[in-house]
């Protein structure tokens, strides 16, 4: 729920056309226009010696490391005067053209030739030990302060101050995210440095500048409305009758933008408005348009969160937290009868998680044991139940699948506690209650793929929030808020696993 798409979309009548910018770029991955040197002398003065290749100058485009290490370090002078913007907007310019081995190259140049001055901070440091007095302390520990910031904060900041800086530096983070692969190669650990510290600045830069705006299709303009379908990471939109539906008043869609920025959506949430709790999202997705009578404010006792999108460059800041916060308070104004503010979302890695385990796990395999021919040894794996499930002939797979479902939910973690599954763990540490697991929530192929069209709710219980997110941050503990009466006992897969669990402890 937290990656978001960053190509451009054309919305054309009801169909939707995917706009694609290409652009020439050389083999030594980038170029620079001839004419700079001659555009540059208008209205602002750009010195020769960077930026003019034309009659002034001559770069050897092999040796391209070089020349955006010189132009990082006319951006980066720790001086007083500042660098003119046209020097920070050409390299904005530079990176665009880069292409993935020359903006991995770029990154290189960022993160080890300006990144913290290790030989004089060692210096000063042992200077800092044996300081003789209270003065010489203070001297040397703003200087050891100077030197343990890295120089490419400076490039950071300077690329904030432009217009649509922000957007830049958040496309710039999610280039940088791909090219690191998984976590713990080589790639990633070279700059999982960098990484953090653009996501720091992020952070800073966005935290307490954020205005929260509904999206609606009456005032909303379309270059906006594009925007919120193209970057759509959890339920595609599929065309414009689409996307009105889910601006009806039945729907909210509530959106962050930065000032500096208005046009550009950061994170965004669509919300039903519901009389009783979803179940489905294909409900949620497909439902007709509302009569009057479905518009009556005294049928809203439900609030589903079914879709959150953050931008990539824009994630681990923990803009979905504030945004759904925030939603949830505007909500409770405008609808002060709403009894339950929850969602209704995906699981991505149950499916891989399961299929991963289910040879080498025996109390896995043994959740299978009353289903005939659930793994067939005598056919190929891609024949057997499970890897062929789909939500039509598969029903005598439910049983298992949802107790394994609650096991992945409720018991399977990563480092620190943390729930394993990366949507569970956003709405876990945001203080949420895992609710209730649902079978055939998502029957489209992407919920079969990632978990077999298992959904769950995770329920917003406001005076509840705070000491949930400290029980699960200090030792990964989860909070449990599943219906209990009698209609829904036999669905009550997250209250039998914790039991079952007790019971085997004992």
């Amino acid at each position: 729920m937290q990656r978001a798409f960053r190509s451009g979309l054309a919305l054309q009548g009801r169909s939707f056309s995917i706009v694609q910018k290409s652009q020439v770029i050389r083999r030594q991955h980038f170029k620079v226009q001839a004419t700079a040197a001659a555009t540059a002398t208008t209205s602002i003065s750009t010195p020769p010696e960077i930026f003019d290749i034309g009659k002034n100058r001559h770069i050897d485009m092999t040796s391209n490391r070089l020349y955006i290490q010189e132009v990082l370090e006319k951006i980066t002078e720790k001086t007083n005067n500042l660098p003119p913007p046209i020097f920070t907007e050409k390299c904005c310019e530079l990176y665009k053209q880069l292409d993935k081995n020359g903006k991995l190259e770029f990154f290189d140049v960022l993160s080890k030739e300006f990144d913290v001055d290790r030989e004089n901070s060692i210096k000063q440091a042992r200077e800092y030990i044996t300081a003789s007095s209270k003065s010489d302390a203070t001297q040397i520990e703003k200087s050891l302060q100077y030197f343990l910031e890295p120089k490419y904060n400076i490039f950071l900041d300077r690329i904030h101050q432009l217009p649509n800086g922000l957007k830049f530096l958040a496309d710039m983070r999610a280039d940088l995210l791909d090219l690191m692969g998984p976590r713990g190669s080589a790639t990633y650990n070279e700059y999982i440095s960098l990484e953090q510290d653009i996501r720091l600045k992020l952070k800073k830069y966005v935290i307490g500048f954020l205005k929260l705006e509904r999206i609606t299709w009456e005032k909303s303009s379309a270059a906006l409305l594009e925007k919120i379908c193209s970057y759509e990471a959890v339920h595609q939109v599929k065309d414009w009758k689409d996307i009105k539906r889910r601006l009806e008043l039945d729907r909210r869609v509530y959106a962050f933008f930065e000032n500096n920025i208005p046009n550009e959506p950061l994170a965004f949430v669509h919300v039903a408005l519901l009389p009783t709790l979803a179940n489905s999202v294909q409900a949620i997705l497909e439902a007709p348009n509302p009569t009057k009578q479905d518009l009556n404010p005294s049928n809203f006792e439900y609030a589903i969160c079914y879709s959150i999108t953050t931008q990539q460059g824009l994630g681990g800041i923990n803009l979905g937290n504030y945004l759904i916060k925030q939603a949830v308070d505007d909500l409770q104004k405008q609808f002060p009868m709403l009894k339950v503010f929850a969602t209704l979302s995906p699981m991505p890695g149950y499916r891989q998680w399961l299929t991963s385990h289910v040879d080498s796990d025996s109390t896995i395999q043994a959740e299978f044991e009353h289903v005939s021919d659930w793994k067939n040894v005598s056919v190929s794996k891609e024949d057997d139940k499970l890897n062929r499930f789909n939500s039509e002939d598969q029903e005598e797979l439910k049983d298992p699948l949802m107790r394994l479902c609650s096991r992945y939910i409720l018991s399977e973690k990563r480092i620190g506690n943390n729930a394993l599954d990366p949507v569970a763990n956003f709405h876990l540490r945001n203080g949420a209650c895992a609710h209730q697991i649902h079978w055939q929530a998502d029957t489209s192929e992407k919920g079969i793929r990632d978990s077999f069209g298992i959904m769950i709710n995770y329920n917003y219980i406001t005076d509840r929030l705070e000491s949930n997110h400290r029980l699960y941050q200090k030792n990964g503990t989860i909070s449990i808020s599943e219906p209990t009466s009698t209609s829904a006992e036999k669905e009550s897969w997250l209250s039998q696993w914790i039991v079952r669990k007790q019971q085997q402890q004992q």
